[in-house]
């Protein structure tokens, strides 16, 4: 039954409008969305829709957000799956036991996945995403430092971070009063080792090491990290955990051939968890995220909660309580889905992409100028990073501007500071994620060479040229 418009003056911006009198429902829509107040009468739900999904043009597309690590496609099946689970809250688990197990599941495949050995006994559980799945590994080793320290008289409970970690490391470290000890990153751009070796003590509550991380995608050296943590905890009562934050990594390392050596998960002696993001190469809508443990005793019971009004006794171990149960299922259904063969095609295909783009950035001349240094390394995700060469620098460009300028061709991309102390230092970030294909690069480097055109004011295409080898522009 469509519901005919209000002809009551209402109040928008700065003049009056007034609902016209009509019922022609889905042919136009009269109405405008209510801003401040609800409005007093409903409609159609076709009329509704409308109003509210045309407000979605003036979002970016998010297929063309190359700032965001979240999943922002998934194929029709998979999004079928999370609509038929879209009314299970995910705390009433005596209620859909069959999620709980799927849950489990999940946990299992990622601690094998993650290298947890035959006498460990994992756990773990899912969250909204990495930021609670970081804040409840921090706060667990917080509990047991406490219960450590006891009646010792130590005070003040410290946790050693890179200035590379994402800003939820900073929300913990406020949100529950522990006293932040900031590692510069060194010149390879990742966690100062040598400098962690200074600065751990009987205050640390964990080291926190960053597989993956935002700036450039760089992993740090855990394997080296781990041997400073086992020198530091021969000689101490206090045994320093570490605690990786794989938010962006862990699903990359176990599928990526090159990666598979790499030690930095379980297989060290004192990494003790490990957080995940799924709806990042988990390939899951947000929000998704994992925290996985070594073994069962290396969580403080006093942190899982036991609730019996909903049906039953059952445990909680989370920092929110209702979450929808849809992004655990649809993250079983992938890992079924796709399989080892299938998470190792994606991640085959899209560090294709990123080397051909490094590569057409690295060739890249104006005038004979080279425009781009590329911020890589042997061991990163599948993304991206530019910087401006000196040359490129003193022509004119600024990276602030030449996003800007990608704005107008609907590409997000983000210009920013790499962490302290070099801050000084301006890069752009590409992140290449599931949806993302030859075609979309071919034209992201299309209209970035029209973005740098119109950022240096340059009328034609002679000027721009790549370096021999090179059959020309893409």
């Amino acid at each position: 039954m469509l519901v005919k418009c209000s002809n009551k003056e209402t109040s928008v911006g700065e003049g009056n409008v007034k609902n016209c009198n009509c019922s022609t429902g889905d042919m136009f829509t009269p109405s405008y969305p209510p801003m401040d107040f609800i409005n007093d009468i409903g409609m159609s739900s076709s009329e509704a829709y409308e109003i509210v999904n045309s407000e979605s043009y003036f979002d970016s597309d998010t297929k063309l957000n190359m700032a965001t690590f979240v999943t922002t496609w998934m194929e029709q099946t998979a999004v079928k799956v999370v609509e038929q689970n879209l009314d299970k809250n995910f705390i009433d688990k005596l209620i859909y036991p069959q999620t709980v197990e799927m849950e489990r599941r999940c946990i299992s495949i990622l601690a094998n996945l993650l290298n947890a050995g035959d006498k460990d006994e994992p756990v773990g559980t899912s969250t909204i995403g990495s930021t609670e799945a970081a804040m409840l590994a921090g706060l667990n080793y917080k509990f047991l430092w406490k219960k450590w320290v006891g009646e010792k008289g130590i005070e003040r409970p410290e946790i050693i971070f890179g200035t590379n970690v994402q800003v939820c490391w900073e929300k913990f470290v406020k949100y529950f009063e522990v006293t932040p000890i900031r590692i510069p990153i060194g010149p390879d751009l990742k966690l100062d080792i040598d400098e962690v070796a200074k600065k751990i003590s009987c205050r640390t509550i964990c080291v926190v090491g960053i597989f993956g991380d935002t700036f450039t995608g760089r992993f740090d050296d855990i394997e080296a990290l781990n041997d400073v943590v086992d020198k530091y905890n021969k000689n101490h009562e206090w045994k320093v955990p570490i605690h990786v934050d794989a938010a962006s990594g862990g699903f990359v390392a176990p599928f990526y051939q090159r990666y598979k050596d790499i030690l930095w998960d379980f297989r060290l002696k004192w990494v003790k968890s490990i957080n995940i993001s799924g709806h990042k190469y988990g390939h899951v809508f947000a929000g998704i995220g994992w925290s996985v443990w070594r073994n069962d005793v290396e969580i403080d019971k006093e942190l899982v909660f036991k609730i019996d009004y909903l049906g039953g006794s059952q445990e909680d171990f989370s920092l929110n309580f209702t979450k929808n149960a849809s992004n655990i299922v649809v993250q079983y259904y992938n890992l079924v889905r796709l399989g080892r063969e299938g998470y190792e095609q994606i991640l085959d295909y899209l560090f294709g992409i990123k080397y051909d783009l490094i590569s057409r950035f690295n060739r890249l001349r104006i005038s004979n100028i080279k425009i781009f240094d590329i911020i890589d390394d042997p061991q990163t995700i599948p993304i991206v990073v530019l910087s401006l060469t000196n040359k490129a620098r003193k022509m004119g460009l600024n990276l602030s501007k030449l996003a800007w300028e990608m704005k107008k061709y609907e590409w997000d991309i983000p210009a920013y500071s790499l962490p302290e102390p070099y801050g000084e230092k301006i890069v752009i970030r590409l992140v290449l994620r599931l949806g993302f294909n030859i075609g979309m690069a071919n034209k992201l480097y299309e209209d970035m060479l029209k973005a740098i055109k119109a950022v240096l004011e340059i009328e034609s295409d002679e000027s721009i040229s790549l370096s021999s080898g090179s059959n020309g522009i893409c």
